[in-house]
C-alpha cells in the first residue's frame, strides 16, 4: 500500500558537504541513506540549476541488500519504497 504523504517525516542529512532532506515514513539506518544519497550522486540525480530533475523522475537503487525506490526533487529525496534485493 502506499503510505499517505502525512505520514512521511523529513530527515536533514548533511553528508559530504551538502545537506539533503530525506522524506520517508520509514525507519532507515545511516548506512542506507548514506549509501542511497551515494547510488543517487552516482546515478546523476543530483544536477545543479535548470537541470534538476521534475518530480515524479523515480530512480531504483540498492543499498545494503536492500532495493530503494525514490523520488529526487532539487536535493529533497521522497523514498517510497524499500524492499529487500532478491
Amino acid at each position: 500500500k502506499r503510505q499517505e504523504m502525512d505520514d512521511f517525516d523529513v530527515y536533514p542529512i548533511s553528508h559530504k558537504g551538502r545537506v539533503y532532506n530525506v522524506i520517508t515514513a520509514m525507519d532507515l539506518t545511516f548506512r542506507e541513506v548514506r549509501g542511497m544519497i551515494d547510488a543517487l550522486v552516482a546515478l546523476g540525480a543530483f544536477p545543479a540549476g535548470a537541470d534538476a530533475h521534475e518530480p515524479g523522475d523515480l530512480f531504483t537503487c540498492a543499498v545494503e541488500g536492500f532495493v530503494f525506490e525514490v523520488d529526487v526533487r532539487g536535493f529533497d529525496v521522497v523514498v517510497y519504497r524499500r524492499e529487500r534485493a532478491k
